[in-house]
């Protein structure tokens, strides 16, 4: 009869149980590349009153996503107006240049916290 040994079998194991905890592996990624978008759009923000600035917000995880922007209470209901612009206001685009600008980093945020939620 042949006999098979394999290597790393204990470690494969304990990697797949920790699968069972996919969810907080998941929240934490994206709970951390949110930060980080919030951080990069807040320092992005066209100054004027800082009411558009201290109203980017990073909710909570759900259904696997994270919405971050402004508030839609008070003041910053008008970000759409600075982003797009209106017939009297010439457009200052923040909100999606931050995006493209950081959506490289905000990948390896994600790719590394799962890294090290498995652990590998």
């Amino acid at each position: 009869m042949a006999s098979v040994t394999l290597d790393g079998l204990e470690a494969l194991q304990s990697r797949l149980a920790s699968l069972a905890n996919r969810t907080d592996i998941e929240r934490k990624a994206l709970e951390a590349a949110g930060g980080h978008l919030q951080n990069a759009i807040t320092n992005s923000v066209p100054i004027r009153t800082g009411a558009l600035q201290t109203s980017i917000t990073k909710g909570e995880v759900a259904d696997g996503k994270i919405l971050v922007g402004p508030s839609q209470q008070g003041p910053a209901f008008r970000a759409h107006f600075v982003e797009y612009g209106t017939s009297k206001m010439s457009a200052q685009p923040f909100m999606r240049p931050t995006f493209e600008r950081e959506k490289s980093r905000i990948e390896s945020i994600l790719s590394e916290e799962i890294r090290r939620g498995l652990g590998i």
